[in-house]
Parts: C-alpha cells; structure tokens; sequence
C-alpha cells in the first residue's frame, strides 16, 4: 500500500512539475519543444518553471505580426513615396536651372 502511495506522489509531482510542458502541448504552442527543454532544464530553480509557465500561456500572437508586417509596407511606401517626390522636384529645379522646355508645369510651379 505505501508503495502505491509513493507512486501515486511521484507521479503528482512530476505532472506538477511538467504543467508548462503538458499545457504547451495541449494549445498545440508552436515552440512547445523548447518551452518542454526550458521547463525539464530550469524547472528545478522555480524562475525557469515560471518562465516557461508564462511562455506556454503566451500565444503566438499572429495577429502583431500581421500588424508589423502592414507597418513596413506602409513605412516603404511612404520612403519609396518621397523619393519619387524628391526626384521631380530634383529634375524640376534642373530644368529651372537649364531653362530647357520639359515639363513646363512643375519648372515655372518651382521656379517662381
């Protein structure tokens, strides 16, 4: 009877032990090989445990990558924007310079 209460017990405290891994492969979390590795190999100092509790309850937030990825394309086109800007109004200031007859429009709108 002691023995299955000994097993019993290992058994408890091991499952206590492994929650972030055991949860980790429940939400089927991307990175639940390491958070398993992080809570096997630094479970035992209670901030590993803890961390690797706080990384499996994290979800892998697709929707921020999502936002990043709109925020470089719209910060690439607003470079991409003003270059072209800043290359007419380069060509214009020429041709004020060189008072040839190209783009007559955006020349006399600079050059005066």
């Amino acid at each position: 009877m002691l023995q299955i209460l000994e097993g019993a017990a290992a058994i408890a405290a091991l499952s206590l032990y492994l929650i972030p891994s055991i949860e980790a492969d429940a939400r089927n979390h991307s990175d639940a090989l390491a958070i398993t590795l992080v809570n096997i190999l630094l479970g035992w100092t209670i901030v590993g445990w803890f961390a690797a509790r706080a990384w499996a309850h994290r979800r892998r937030d697709d929707r921020r990558l999502a936002r990043a990825g709109r925020k470089f394309r719209s910060l690439a086109g607003r470079i991409t924007s003003q270059k072209i800007v800043d290359h007419v109004k380069l060509r214009a200031l020429q041709e004020c310079r060189n008072k040839t007859s190209g783009n007559r429009r955006i020349a006399t709108s600079l050059c005066s």
